[in-house]
């Protein structure tokens, strides 16, 4: 720049240059997000530090996603690599300062996936996270599993995978409780029946096992009908007539053998007395053991309505497709549970209690109003108990919603003659009778 140049076009020329800088630092590299993920899970940890639970039972895990880098983490999903043969079962807390910019929900089945996020950059004493805690169902091979989380976001991001979930599934009984009811509608003075069905799908033996009802007002314990299952019966305590507690003891329920569970399933009556109010009818039962087997209660199941103008919007039945079946042949079922309410059923969940010498074999296909549907529940082969779910039938009105499940089940064993299939439900919302099928398919020699 000459002596001579003006004074006005000296400044002029400056400040470009100044603007200039400016422009060169903006189109430089922005500061990246770092992302550390931790994990923790809710079964009991022992001394190696890992979450021990036994097989097929249901734990939380819960993920946590830092940002503990200068800049933000846009477009962030994160999708949770579950071992093998464990289950995404549901969601149950989302937390953190992450901001949502776009929803997606895991599918009912595979490796569950959220998104859409933007996780701000870390501010001073401020931590920034995304905590997403959801429930899965074990494996039922007892060994070493590691829970294992894969991110993806739309801008530069550094990603510290930490330590992944530890979880053992030990080679201990694990039992499962079934209840339903045979018959959906009764009238006064006359019996419910009851199905009572305790599969082991653990490997060990349930040693000294014993399950207990407590019924309903107005019901009252008449009788044992039957005992089913290859469990042996260690003592002999039986209800007295006229119980509203009637509690039986003991069995030893032998573990799963070639995916085959352990089975005890009791079959009882109970009386409604005549001053019993037209209405629907639950009861609540639990299943205790020696050692290493939680007690399990279940609530508000086997729901009776009682009187014949009583109303139930939301019905279940099962039908075979077949008036007969050979041994060791199969048998295909078709399950319909509908909904003629103004609500929708949340959280349904489809139990069928198979008769003795049946097993389940696969699903074919679960179809809610004429659309296929996914099951995060998903019955294991040689399952006496099958169970799908959970599912949203929506409010049918008065032409109704429905969801079908049509399933198979081998016959192994099974006595000739007819055998009926019952089938319950339950919903966090809505009451479901079951109820067994109307015309029992028949077992023949050929």
């Amino acid at each position: 720049m000459g002596p001579n140049l003006p004074r006005s076009r000296l400044t002029s020329l400056l400040v470009l240059m100044m603007l200039s800088t400016l422009a060169l630092g903006a189109c430089g590299p922005s500061a990246n997000s770092r992302l550390v993920i931790s994990q923790s899970t809710d079964a009991p940890s022992g001394s190696d530090h890992k979450g021990h639970l036994s097989p097929g039972s249901f734990t939380g895990i819960t993920l946590s996603i830092r940002n503990t880098g200068a800049g933000p983490a846009r477009g962030l999903t994160v999708e949770d690599l579950l071992p093998a043969g464990f289950h995404y079962y549901e969601l149950t807390t989302l937390g953190g300062n992450a901001i949502r910019t776009a929803t997606s929900e895991p599918a009912a089945q595979g490796n569950p996936a959220w998104g859409t996020w933007t996780i701000p950059a870390g501010n001073g004493n401020i931590v920034s996270a995304l905590v997403i805690s959801f429930r899965v169902q074990a494996a039922v091979k007892p060994g070493d599993y590691v829970n294992q989380v894969k991110l993806t976001t739309s801008t530069p991001s550094d990603i510290d995978q930490g330590n992944g979930a530890g979880l053992v599934v030990e080679p201990r009984p694990s039992l499962v409780l079934a209840v339903a009811a045979a018959t959906g509608q009764v009238t006064t003075g006359s019996l419910a029946t009851y199905v009572i069905s305790v599969s082991n799908v653990g490997s060990a033996v349930a040693k000294s096992v014993a399950i207990s009802v407590s019924l309903a007002p107005g019901f009252l314990y008449s009788s044992t009908t039957a005992y089913e299952g290859n469990s042996i019966r260690v003592s002999s305590i039986d209800p007295p007539a006229n119980s509203l507690l009637p509690l039986w003891s003991s069995w030893d329920v032998p573990g799963a053998v070639n995916g085959g569970p352990g089975l005890l399933r009791l079959t009882f009556a109970a009386r409604v007395l005549p001053a019993v109010a037209p209405g629907v009818y639950n009861l609540t039962a639990a299943v205790t053991s020696s050692k290493d087997v939680p007690a399990q209660t279940i609530g508000n199941t086997a729901p009776v309505a009682v009187g014949k103008s009583t109303r139930v919007p939301i019905t279940m039945t099962v039908a075979p497709t077949a008036p007969y079946a050979p041994q060791n042949g199969t048998v295909t079922y078709v399950i319909t549970v509908e909904n003629d309410s103004t609500d929708a059923a949340q959280a349904v969940t489809v139990t069928d209690t198979l008769p003795q010498g049946f097993s389940f074999k696969s699903t074919n296909g679960i179809v809610i109003n004429g659309k296929n549907a996914g099951s995060r529940l998903q019955p294991t082969a040689g399952s006496a108990t099958p169970q799908w779910g959970p599912f949203i039938i929506p409010a049918g009105g008065f032409n109704g919603a429905t969801l079908v499940i049509t399933f198979t089940a081998n016959v192994n064993g099974a006595s000739l003659g007819p055998h009926p299939n019952v089938v319950s439900g339950n919903s966090s919302n809505a009451q479901i009778t079951g109820g067994s099928d109307q015309s029992p398919v028949t077992i023949t020699a050929t």
